[in-house]
């Protein structure tokens, strides 16, 4: 699309343009004219923001998000007499990229109670997902699989493991990019399939239970003779990875480009904000980026990535985390929020994305949040002095340690606030994002002081 999809109204009558830009699920480039109109303005701009969005943001609802949360945070500075510098020209970017129609964990949580499907919208979602996961399987995986769950809402375990090597040998085939782990082995991602309707899958010692989404262990493992599996939450799984994937190769491919471009050509102060799985796209872009001038600032709302992502050492491997990099590549700390009440990325991430196990203890395999847990539900790991946890700051009452020596700040969103007289969560769920919590913590980035 050409030219600026929206202009949006500063104080003082100036106005700031919203360019959305399209990229397809490799990264590549599908709003050609509008991408070369954002490079004409660099050089009549002072700052770039750039936002990505998460999963489940069909055209409609990405734009919606991307005009409240600039809105607000224009408001909050007239609130709060934040100032501008002196001819400061603002020029807003919105990613669009092919995340999905239907709600998945990150934005929703999986469907976990058999609940009747009257308007047909989850038989539509497994449609969905289907064809999404197996446009990535050979020919005859395909008929093997699409064979094997078409109209199922249970298989035995001979079938579930079958599935289950299908979809790691097309989907799961190297390090996971985030915290270096390995791939499950089949045994491995059936207790973790098993565990997200609460289950238990036999380990090696009679009576070993593993870890589940819900209140507590069960009760004892069921026999494996007597257990089935629902293929809707393998496909669920399997979409994760897709997308996790996606989201990097459209930041690497896609916006990497572009934030090379802007960094390397001119000398506008670049901000880059992302949600969810837009998280991964920003970090990716950056990653990518070798030009020596740094990007000035990064706002990770509930990231669905690996807490250990920026670690120099990740536990039990050695290796380092995806995105150890990025940190020295801002000018100002980065600033990351999680929030306990996110139910998807503290209840479902690690589940879904878990990787082997690494020479933990099984009993801890599948349920394990210290090693596969979100950023974005538990916070960094691994980083020692170089993050600080900080409980979110009332708008207008503090700033975040900006000056001192962490190069990551992880805001709690846990805690209660009080906006407008009224004790709320600063962080209430996955996709409260656009709030006036987040809308203080881009301020205190992006100010001039």
């Amino acid at each position: 699309m050409a030219g600026p999809f929206q202009n949006i109204e500063l104080d003082g009558g100036q106005m700031a343009a919203l360019y959305l830009l399209r990229y397809d699920e490799e990264g590549r480039l599908r709003s050609p004219q509008a991408e070369r109109e954002v490079k004409d303005q660099l050089a009549a701009v002072t700052d770039v923001y750039l936002f990505a969005h998460g999963w489940n943001n069909v055209f409609a609802q990405a734009l919606d998000r991307y005009h409240g949360f600039a809105t607000g945070y224009i408001a909050q500075g007239t609130q709060f007499g934040i100032p501008r510098p002196a001819g400061s020209t603002p020029l807003l970017v919105g990613i669009i990229w092919p995340s999905t129609s239907f709600v998945m964990p990150w934005e929703g949580g999986p469907v976990i109670a058999g609940a009747p499907d009257p308007d047909g919208r989850e038989a539509a979602e497994q449609e969905e997902m289907l064809g999404l996961v197996t446009e990535s399987l050979s020919a005859d995986d395909d008929e093997s699989f699409v064979s094997a769950i078409d109209g199922q809402t249970s298989v035995d375990p001979v079938t579930a493991r079958r599935l289950a090597e299908i979809v790691l040998n097309s989907l799961r085939t190297g390090p996971d990019p985030d915290d270096a782990s390995p791939p499950p082995d089949p045994g491995e991602l059936l207790k973790a399939w098993a565990a997200l309707r609460g289950g238990n899958v036999p380990g090696p010692t009679p009576g070993t239970t593993f870890g589940t989404i819900g209140s507590g262990p069960s009760s004892g493992a069921p026999a494996a003779a007597a257990l089935s599996f629902d293929p809707r939450d393998l496909l669920r799984i399997a979409s994760v990875w897709k997308m996790k994937a996606r989201a990097g190769a459209v930041g690497t491919h896609g916006v990497g480009p572009l934030v090379e471009h802007i960094l390397r050509e001119s000398g506008v102060r670049l901000h880059l904000i992302g949600h969810s799985f837009g998280a991964r796209v920003v970090l990716s872009a950056l990653t990518a980026s070798s030009a020596e001038r740094k990007a000035h600032a990064m706002l990770l709302l509930q990231p669905a990535v690996n807490r250990w992502c920026f670690a120099p050492r990740i536990e039990n491997t050695g290796r380092s985390g995806g995105y150890r990099t990025v940190p020295a590549k801002l000018e100002r700390p980065l600033l990351t929020t999680f929030s306990a009440h996110d139910e998807p990325l503290t209840r479902f991430f690690h589940l879904a994305m878990r990787g082997s196990q690494l020479g933990e203890p099984l009993t801890a395999a599948v349920g394990n949040t210290h090693l596969y847990g979100a950023l974005g539900g538990y916070g960094p790991a691994g980083l020692d002095g170089d993050a600080v946890v900080q409980d979110a700051i009332v708008p207008g009452a503090a700033s975040y340690p900006l000056d001192g020596s962490a190069r990551v700040i992880a805001v709690n969103g846990t805690v209660n606030v009080t906006v407008g007289g009224t004790p709320v969560p600063a962080i209430g769920g996955h996709s409260d994002i656009s709030n006036p919590v987040t809308w203080w913590a881009l301020h205190d980035l992006t100010r001039p002081d």
